[in-house]
C-alpha cells in the first residue's frame, strides 16, 4: 500500500502516548539503512487537521527513535478526506517564503483495488471490504477472504482477522448488511476471546469517555473552560481518577485546585 520495499519489520512502541493519546505505534523497517514508518488511520471528519498532526508526531518520533520517519495517513472512508491532503505541508515566513516542507503519504483505501488487498498479507485482509469493490461484490470479497484465512491463518489469527473485518465493515455497511455479509463467521466470532475482548475494551473506553465528558461539562460550568494543559491531563486520566475528581468538583474553586491531588 505504501510503496515501500517488502522487507522485515517490527512494531515498536515509541511511547508517543505520553505526548498524545491519539498517536498510533510505529513500524521499524529493517535493511541497510533502517527507518521508521508512522501510520495514522483516519475515519472521522477532521481530515483537514491531519497534516499538522502528522508533522507533530513525525518530529516526536524522530526524537524518540533517532531514525528517519516516513509518515502516512490511511483514510478508511471518503468522509475522512479533505482537499488539504495533498501529501505536502509547507510552513511559511511572514514574507510568504517557505521555511519548512513536510512530505507525507496519503492512501485513500476506497481507491485501492480489492484484488490488491486480497492478494496482500493476511494482516491487511480486514481492509478488503473498505477497498474499491468495482468489478466485484462484497460477497465475493468475503468468500476470497475466507479462502485465504482457512488456508493460511491459525485459529487465533482467524479470530482476530474476522473480528477486525466485522468491526471495520461498519464504516461502509449497516449493521444488518455486515451481519449478512459475514453471517458465516459472526456466530463463531461472538464466542471468540478476541471479539469478547474487543467488546470489553470498547465498553471500558465508552465509560472512560462518558466520565471525561461529564467532568468537562460540569467542570466548565463551575470552574470555567479548561485550557489545553488541563484537557491533556484529563485525556490521560484513568476512570478511577476521573470519578475522584468528579466527587471533589463542588469543593474546589479552580481546575488547578481540583487536579492538585
Amino acid at each position: 500500500f505504501l510503496g515501500l520495499p517488502f522487507t522485515d519489520c517490527q512494531v515498536i512502541d515509541s511511547d508517543l502516548a505520553t505526548v498524545s493519546t491519539e498517536a498510533d505505534r510505529l513500524i521499524e523497517v529493517q535493511g541497510e539503512t533502517p527507518f521508521v514508518a508512522h501510520i495514522e488511520f483516519q475515519s472521522g471528519h477532521d481530515g483537514a487537521a491531519i497534516p499538522e498532526r502528522l508533522l507533530r508526531y513525525n518530529g516526536i518520533a524522530v526524537l524518540k527513535t533517532g531514525r528517519s520517519v516516513l509518515s502516512y495517513a490511511i483514510l478508511l472512508k471518503p468522509e475522512a478526506d479533505s482537499p488539504r491532503l495533498v501529501g505536502v505541508l509547507e510552513l511559511s515566513r511572514p514574507d510568504g517564503s517557505a521555511y519548512l516542507r513536510f512530505e507525507y503519504g496519503v492512501i485513500r483505501l476506497w481507491q485501492i483495488p480489492a484484488s490488491m488487498v486480497l492478494s496482500g498479507g493476511l494482516a491487511t485482509l480486514p481492509l478488503a471490504l473498505l477497498s474499491d469493490l468495482s468489478g466485484t461484490t462484497a460477497e465475493a470479497v468475503v468468500e476470497q477472504m475466507d479462502e485465504r484465512v482457512r488456508a493460511e491463518a491459525s485459529e487465533n489469527q482467524s479470530e482476530e482477522l474476522w473480528a477486525s473485518a466485522y468491526l471495520l465493515s461498519g464504516l461502509r455497511f449497516s449493521a444488518g448488511e455486515s451481519a449478512l455479509l459475514l453471517g458465516k463467521v459472526v456466530a463463531q466470532m461472538r464466542e471468540s476471546s478476541t471479539y469478547q475482548k474487543i467488546l470489553a475494551d470498547g465498553e471500558a473506553e465508552g465509560r472512560l469517555e462518558e466520565a471525561r465528558e461529564s467532568l468537562l461539562r460540569l467542570g466548565s460550568r463551575r470552574l470555567g473552560a479548561p485550557d489545553s494543559s488541563i484537557r491533556g491531563i484529563l485525556e490521560r486520566a484513568s476512570l478511577t481518577r476521573l470519578h475522584a475528581w468528579m466527587d471533589r468538583l463542588l469543593e474546589v474553586e479552580s481546575w488547578q485546585e481540583l487536579l492538585a491531588e
